[in-house]
């Protein structure tokens, strides 16, 4: 597994659980009519750094174990997968800003449209770290 493929399946997986159990405790809290205050912005930015120490902290590590890999330029391979990565990421962005254009018709208001927004967001980089990923496996 190359570096790269290493660093997307980890990007991949570290969007999926740490925005999955944010969106979770959005959720939750929505449902149990709490309010959304303060603590949901600390939240965030918790959840942003953790995401952000994963990302550092692979990164580092697949480096380290690999040195030549991880210094290695980016070859057409990398370059047609991030390609094909990010047109799947925007499709999904497309579909889900016309589903959430869609939703302020029908109800959807205030904080409920900053989290959709920011939910659809997230929903968009899981998709490209994901693509990217199985774009290098599919071509290795």
């Amino acid at each position: 597994m190359s570096f790269r493929e290493k660093i997307a399946w980890v990007a991949f997986l570290s969007t999926v659980i740490a925005w999955g159990g944010y969106f979770a405790v959005v959720v939750h809290a929505s449902i149990n009519g709490a309010d959304g205050g303060l603590w949901l912005l600390w939240l965030f930015i918790g959840v942003t750094i953790a995401q952000a120490v994963v990302l550092g902290v692979a990164t580092a590590v697949a480096a380290i174990l690999d040195p030549a890999d991880a210094q290695a330029a980016r070859d057409e391979r990398d370059f047609a997968v991030g390609r094909r990565a990010s047109g799947i990421a925007y499709g999904t962005l497309v579909a889900g800003l016309i589903a959430v254009i869609a939703a302020l018709h029908v109800g959807l208001h205030g904080r409920g449209t900053i989290f959709a927004l920011l939910g659809l967001f997230m929903l968009g980089e899981a998709t490209r770290y994901g693509a990217q990923a199985i774009g290098y496996r599919r071509t290795a």
